[in-house]
């Protein structure tokens, strides 16, 4: 059962405005209630399948916006340099994308392009700027030629996850042509924050409709209910289940 207790479930969001916080956990809490065993076997390569692609990119969504947020709470309203966040997203989401691709080539027996992406996440952080861009930038383009591959997004490659390593390489690159000493305020992150966390929930709004076509079991009338629950907004405003969200 999801608890709907008013508690935030992450430290370094609990400073934003009570509707910012309260929306990103409701996202957070939608995400594990789909991904729980109770419930992810009933979409897991089940119609719909937009229902999968969809929900990869929320959750990727959602990563980026609580790293913002843990951004802003940092930097109390003065200056902050987010190159070292950027960079660390963009080695992170490299190596996802890399394990993803290096799976896929093991499985069809393709050495010669495995060894380029068999990196560990060591591997990749010991590369210098310059040179993880362009790690990065390659293991993206390879991604995008693999994900239209038989089998290669059951394994991980998949469009969701070649556009959210686009986005942190064009981040990441964005701020290696700013001085140091331009940073970002956080009121900026905090504008940023309620832009990013508007898309999350209009993508949730696209999943209400595709979950409540999980109706043909008992387990997807079980996983609909968890789902609705979700998506109960935890304030006084807005507290029921679909909520517009619009306050």
């Amino acid at each position: 059962m999801v608890s709907r207790s008013r508690r935030t479930t992450q430290p370094h969001i609990r400073n934003m405005n009570i509707r910012l916080s309260n929306q990103l956990n409701m996202v957070g809490t939608c995400l594990r209630v789909a991904q729980s065993r109770d419930h992810s076997s009933v979409w897991l390569g089940q119609e719909p399948r937009d229902f999968s692609t969809d929900l990869s990119t929320v959750e990727i969504g959602y990563k980026i916006a609580l790293g913002k947020a843990a951004l802003a709470d940092t930097s109390k309203g003065g200056a902050h340099d987010a190159r070292t966040q950027a960079e660390t997203t963009l080695e992170n989401t490299a190596h996802v994308l890399a394990r993803a691709l290096a799976l896929h080539f093991k499985k069809t027996n393709d050495r010669a392009r495995r060894v380029s992406v068999d990196l560990t996440h060591t591997q990749i952080v010991q590369l210098r700027e310059n040179d993880l861009v362009a790690k990065a930038t390659d293991i993206r383009n390879l991604g995008q030629v693999i994900q239209a591959e038989e089998n290669a997004s059951a394994r991980g490659v998949t469009a969701a996850r070649v556009e959210a390593l686009t986005r942190a390489i064009e981040a990441f690159q964005a701020l290696q042509r700013k001085p140091r000493s331009r940073t970002l305020t956080r009121s900026t992150l905090l504008r940023e924050l309620e832009t990013d966390t508007a898309a999350l929930i209009e993508q949730l709004r696209d999943l209400d409709d595709l979950v409540l076509q999980f109706d043909g079991s008992a387990a997807g009338l079980r996983f609909i209910a968890a789902w609705e629950k979700a998506r109960v907004l935890i304030d006084r405003v807005s507290a029921h289940p679909f909520s517009t969200l619009s306050n």
